[in-house]
């Protein structure tokens, strides 16, 4: 799960490829390849390699998979 802390969303891991080419079609928009956020350009914090316990700055609704 790669998560924005500016825009406070999350997008899977396998969604990432279809959202890239959803985005590369459409608006010309490759950030997602790069692991930017294509909204404010932030880069993303991949939540899997957060340590337990790290993802309290995650939006509550946003905390998928945590402990």
């Amino acid at each position: 799960m790669y998560y924005c802390p500016k825009c406070d969303r999350a997008i899977a891991k396998d969604r990432v490829v279809e959202a890239d080419r959803e985005l590369r079609e459409r608006f010309d928009i490759d950030k997602l390849s790069k692991r930017r956020c294509p909204v404010c350009d932030t880069e993303y914090i991949d939540l899997d390699k957060v340590p337990d316990g790290g993802r309290k700055h995650v939006g509550k609704g946003r905390q998928t998979g945590s402990p």
